[in-house]
């Protein structure tokens, strides 16, 4: 399935193509629908199909599928250390990470395809509005370093954020450089300081952090800590395209 996804560097635009293997989507669509482009529709039945979204029983936590709702073993650890075990209130994502997804967030994150995010929005937007409709969040989407962002044109987190039409606020400063997704997981674990705020910058509000992918949870706990320490946020939660 996976030589189906188009390798482009297309830049944002409009078209009936699908946007990840660019198979015609006009041969389904009604006169209607070609003036009105849906979300649903800027992706092939096969494309769509490919991707697992995460249904049933999760981690009451973390989110991560399991056959029950207690604390899953990740999150056990994080509960059980006093200096995380508050952080976190939780953590909900919309897909699981498969083959398809690995090589479809390669191109969305590091190829510069940022037209992509079209792709994931009607699933990220239903399943936002399933879990987090009913508190007044602020968005805070996971910042990346000036370098890396330069480096790839757009920061992925906020291109998510703003598919949910709600306030974004930019509290987080990145004080290290190195790519996540060379580091181990423990080494993911031991950093210390990975983010800065100012004293009181979400003094009182609930926080949503949003990012593209919940692997240890290290990143988000990390940035949970800043805005609840020093940010002084009431309580912090997060919201993830994807579930590793």
């Amino acid at each position: 399935m996976i030589t189906r996804i188009a390798k482009t560097n297309r830049k944002e635009e409009h078209n009936l193509n699908c946007l990840i293997c660019e198979a015609p989507l006009s041969h389904s669509l009604s006169w209607h629908a070609l003036f009105f482009l849906h979300a649903e529709e800027k992706i092939c039945g096969e494309c769509k199909e490919s991707f697992i979204e995460i249904k049933g029983t999760v981690c009451r936590k973390c989110g991560r599928p399991q056959d029950n709702e207690k604390l899953c073993r990740d999150c056990f650890k994080w509960e059980a250390d006093a200096k995380t075990g508050s952080l976190l209130q939780q953590n909900r994502s919309v897909y699981l990470y498969n083959s398809f997804m690995k090589e479809t967030l390669s191109r969305f994150k590091f190829r510069g395809d940022a037209a992509l995010v079209s792709a994931f929005a009607p699933s990220f937007i239903r399943t936002f509005q399933k879990h987090f409709r009913q508190t007044r969040f602020a968005l805070v989407p996971i910042p990346l370093s000036e370098e890396r962002k330069i480096e790839r044109g757009f920061n992925q987190a906020e291109r998510l954020a703003s598919l949910l039409k709600r306030p974004v606020l930019h509290p987080l400063i990145r004080t290290e450089n190195e790519k996540q997704s060379k580091k181990s997981r423990a080494e993911r674990l031991k950093e210390k300081t990975v983010f800065k705020t100012d004293k009181g910058s979400v003094k009182g509000l609930s926080v949503l952090l949003i990012d593209d992918l919940y692997t240890t949870g290290a990143t988000l706990h990390h940035a949970a800590r800043c805005l609840k320490v020093d940010g002084e946020a009431d309580l912090v939660s997060s919201y993830t395209l994807i579930r590793s």
